[in-house]
Parts: C-alpha cells; sequence; structure tokens
C-alpha cells in the first residue's frame, strides 16, 4: 500500500478524492454549471473545508493507517465516527490479536499501550460510501454552489449610507476555505468522535 498522511494524524492508502465529482453537483444542482470553469476547483475547496470541519476525511471508505503515541492507555479513538474493520494493531513493533473496535472508532487493546512516542500502529478501513449518502453530498453540493455565488459576487449590502461588500476572486482563494454556521451544524453526524489518534 502507498500510504499518504491526511492533516488529521493519519493516513490514508493512496490520495483523497473529492467527496464529489462534477456530474454528482450537477445532477443535484443542475446541468448549468457544468462548465463553469470555477466547479472543480470549488469542489475541491468545499471537500477541504468539509473534511477539516468534520476531523476527518469522510468518504470514501478506504484503508489508513494510525501511528499511536502511548501513555500507559489501553483505549485509543481513531480518528472517524465510521470505522468499518480494523486489519492489523502493533504495540512496541509485535502484532496483536487482542483488541476489539466500536463504529466509532474507539480502539481497546489487550495490553497497555507502552509510553512512549509511536509506541502503536493500527491499519483499519474507515470513511461512508459517498454514493450512499445523498444528504452529504446535497451538503457538499451547496457549500460548492454558494461559492460560486460568492466568488464574484456581492457577500453584504447595506441600505443606509449604502455600503455593499464584494468577495474577493475565485483565483485569490475568496471564501472558498471557510464553512457557515449552517454548513457546520449540518456537518454534526459526520464529524468524527476524537481528532486524532494519539
Amino acid at each position: 500500500m502507498a500510504y499518504t498522511p491526511t492533516p488529521w494524524g493519519y493516513d490514508v492508502d493512496g490520495t483523497l478524492p473529492p467527496l464529489i465529482t462534477p456530474e454528482q453537483f450537477c445532477a443535484i444542482k443542475g446541468s448549468r454549471w457544468a462548465s463553469d470553469e470555477r466547479l472543480t476547483p470549488a469542489i475541491a475547496a468545499a471537500s477541504a473545508a468539509i473534511r477539516n470541519a468534520c476531523g476527518w476525511h469522510v468518504a470514501p471508505s478506504m484503508p489508513c493507517r494510525a501511528t499511536i503515541d502511548g501513555f500507559g492507555q489501553r483505549c485509543v479513538w481513531l480518528p472517524t465516527n465510521h470505522l468499518t474493520g480494523v486489519t492489523s494493531v502493533s504495540v512496541g513493533g509485535a502484532e496483536t490479536d487482542d483488541y476489539q473496535w466500536s463504529r466509532l472508532g474507539q480502539l481497546i487493546v489487550g495490553a497497555r499501550i507502552p509510553s512512549a512516542l509511536q509506541a502503536a500502529e493500527v491499519e483499519y478501513t474507515a470513511g461512508y460510501d459517498a454514493a450512499l449518502l445523498a444528504d452529504l453530498a446535497e451538503a457538499v453540493a451547496s457549500v460548492v454552489l454558494h461559492r460560486i455565488a460568492v466568488s464574484y459576487g456581492v457577500t453584504n449590502e447595506t441600505a443606509g449610507s449604502v455600503s455593499v461588500s464584494y468577495a474577493q476572486s475565485a483565483a485569490h482563494g475568496g471564501a472558498m476555505a471557510s464553512l457557515t454556521d449552517t454548513e457546520r451544524a449540518a456537518l454534526a453526524p459526520y464529524k468524527a468522535v476524537r481528532s486524532h489518534a494519539s
């Protein structure tokens, strides 16, 4: 496997694709956006923002590897809320089959993990099948559409004394990497229980 580090404290096998494709976006929001040159970068930026807000990659389901610092604990949390399998657990370089895990990402190892940096390694599979999550796809598409709409447009107006604010252009990253409070609230079911594997 060719593992790639993520910003959330673990590695994934390969590279992370965007949470939705341009075709999926157009199926949800309409084909008039198919030729918009801002669509692909907006999907990539929205995917990154959503994943950062959730604290893990969310989708698709894929092999992962977490290296865990030990503090004498038996219980650790992997950065996910949809763990689908544990392939291997190694403590102090020795593989063990004495462990239990939960779908939310909790892992309990039979022997305590020694107090040392990089004391254990877990290979596992986590992530949702994005094709089955209509609400997630809708949330991503809504974030993308909002980013496209504001990337060159007005973001704030005031009637008295006339005050108008414009978003920066997409070329300069205008508003592309942040989420609104409403968008963050919609992602609550997908947030990792714990955001780091240490």
